[in-house]
């Protein structure tokens, strides 16, 4: 179930991203990108902040929500500013056009599936095996291909480089196992969205 729920996700990413263009498409992978890493690498700050001010027992939603809205609103900012300075797009030969939109769409969606797999490990979805994956910390979804590890080591090393912080970005490399106690233990039937951490 998993695995069709990511290839949706791929496919509709890239066909909305193939109806805009190769410039749109190459400006929507860079602002895809950047969001993405912005997201990451600082949802937890956000979710403490959440959690100080009163939301605390709502702990297992708001790593969730706190990335996506972190994501939503970098990705608006991004495209606003990218789409004020590039006004019309640059004219390119047809087999270039066809050919560097496809790939960039398909790039656009599979930054999304990296993404989304990453997010869905946060998600409170009343499951440890949320969509039959990862029924163990271990285990892989999207076929051999495994997208949320993907992205976790792309973070990680970004984290210790441009996007260097504090600290990095899961530095004991315990985030899928930390999750998948928390989706086990919410998934129990006393557990409820309002619990402590």
């Amino acid at each position: 179930m998993m695995f069709l729920f990511l290839l949706l996700v791929l496919l509709a990413t890239a066909a909305l991203v193939w109806l805009g263009g190769l410039w749109s498409a190459v400006i929507t992978w860079t602002n895809l990108l950047l969001a993405m890493l912005i997201a990451t690498n600082y949802f937890e700050p956000v979710a403490s902040l959440l959690e100080s001010s009163g939301a605390a027992s709502w702990t297992y939603l708001l790593d969730f929500v706190a990335l996506w809205l972190l994501f939503f609103l970098a990705f608006g900012v991004l495209r606003a500013m990218t789409d004020a300075l590039s006004r019309s797009a640059v004219e390119l030969d047809k087999p270039v056009e066809l050919a560097g939109k496809a790939f960039f769409a398909l790039w656009c969606g599979w930054l999304m599936v990296c993404f989304t797999a990453f997010s869905l490990h946060m998600a409170p979805l009343n499951s440890a095996d949320p969509l039959g994956a990862w029924s163990t910390p271990q285990a892989r979804a999207f076929g051999p291909l495994a997208p949320d590890r993907l992205w976790l080591g792309l973070v990680y090393s970004r984290s210790r480089g441009a996007l260097a912080g504090a600290h990095p970005f899961d530095p004991q490399a315990d985030f899928l196992i930390k999750y998948h106690h928390r989706r086990a233990k919410y998934a129990e039937p006393e557990m409820a969205m309002r619990v402590a951490r």
